[in-house]
């Protein structure tokens, strides 16, 4: 690779960088391209060189983020490890604290934390409401279970988010179905 164009490439990484911390931020929507350029220490006048659109950008900040992780999960050597590692770490305080290193999926909803108060106060009386009907409605030996309902909430609301999310249809379909399923199951309602 020649000196040019490796140098090109380590301007582009850092466009890409910077607009995955600003696309965790604040949102796809309101990270401008200005503001990503001038996170790369650029201005926006070089973006074009580099990326046809904003959509372009956000998709390979989104692969770039795939590939590093993907690449610390195959360094386990048991596929159970990785999965628990995954779960712990993507579940962590860590990981809800750094916004600008986060998973870019969880972006899709966050816009709504972006929002004024009363506009996440009613999401967070429709979220009351699914919480408490699955925690009335499973009562195995009579007992409700808090922590499993909160679960189940955060199960259906992850796996719509990411059926809507995503382009593949087959896929969103597995991931609904998938979903209720396991959330059935989680509930005990067979």
């Amino acid at each position: 690779m020649g000196v040019q164009t490796q140098h090109r490439e380590q301007v582009r990484q850092k466009i890409i960088q910077s607009a995955l911390q600003l696309f965790n931020r604040h949102g796809f929507t309101a990270a401008s391209i200005d503001d990503i350029m001038a996170g790369a220490g650029m201005t926006r006048g070089g973006f074009y060189s580099y990326f046809q659109s904003k959509s372009e950008l956000y998709a390979e900040a989104i692969s770039c983020f795939v590939s590093e992780k993907q690449g610390v999960i195959e360094n386990s050597e048991k596929a159970s490890d990785s999965a628990v590692t995954l779960l712990r770490d993507y579940l962590s305080h860590q990981h809800v604290e750094d916004l600008e290193a986060s998973c870019p999926l969880i972006g899709l909803p966050n816009d709504v934390s972006r929002t004024d108060q009363s506009v996440r106060e009613a999401q967070e009386a429709a979220l009351r409401m699914m919480v408490d009907t699955f925690e009335k409605g499973m009562s195995p030996n009579g007992q409700p279970s808090r922590q499993v309902a909160l679960s189940l909430t955060a199960l259906c609301l992850g796996g719509m988010v990411l059926a809507r999310a995503i382009e593949d249809r087959k896929l969103a379909d597995e991931l609904r179905e998938a979903t209720m399923s396991v959330a059935l199951r989680l509930g005990h309602w067979g």
